[in-house]
């Protein structure tokens, strides 16, 4: 089966964007960061939400996609337009790992980006299992559930070498 419209979600340095960018350059769809689509000015000032709406509602009429993040009722709309939904379930020990590694090596640092920071984006990449947690786990097994597409769920790196030989 051939994806044009593809959904990749997952909490926190779990490697949305690195995996979008991987099958865009397979497939030459192209890729959208809901980070990119939220943000202004990349984590430092936040788009007008009606301007985010639109952007939002256009990009779900493409033909072609790939979208990568998470946020609110947008979540949920691309989850339910996918033909392809992709659930990065990495451990926490990894995610924390990924997180220091960007936060000390990440080429272009975030606006605020310090080492209280790093804690807090730590401790809630800690939670995002657990039942209760907002934004967690359970609320994007639900978002999957609810929509019936194609599912890949990916849990260490050679899952990502299986998913880009095998589907692209």
């Amino acid at each position: 089966m051939k994806y044009n419209k593809i959904f990749i979600l997952g909490t926190s340095g779990s490697g949305k964007t690195t995996l979008a960018n991987q099958i865009s350059k397979k497939t030459n769809i192209p890729c959208h960061n809901l980070d990119d689509i939220f943000w202004y000015k990349k984590f430092s000032k936040k788009r007008n939400t009606k301007k985010v709406d639109v952007l939002i509602n256009n990009l779900l009429k493409e033909e072609k996609w790939i979208v990568e993040g998470v946020y609110g009722w947008w979540t949920e709309a691309f989850a339910q337009k996918s033909d392809l939904i992709i659930f990065l379930d990495i451990p926490f020990r990894k995610l924390a790992w990924r997180n220091l590694k960007r936060y000390l090596f990440e080429n272009e640092k975030r606006p605020n980006e310090d080492f209280k920071n790093l804690l807090r984006l730590i401790r809630y990449v800690s939670k995002y299992k657990k039942e209760d947690y907002e934004g967690s786990y359970a609320s994007h097994k639900k978002i999957i559930k609810n929509n019936k597409t194609s599912l890949v769920v990916i849990k260490k790196n050679s899952d990502i070498k299986k998913l880009l030989k095998n589907f692209f």
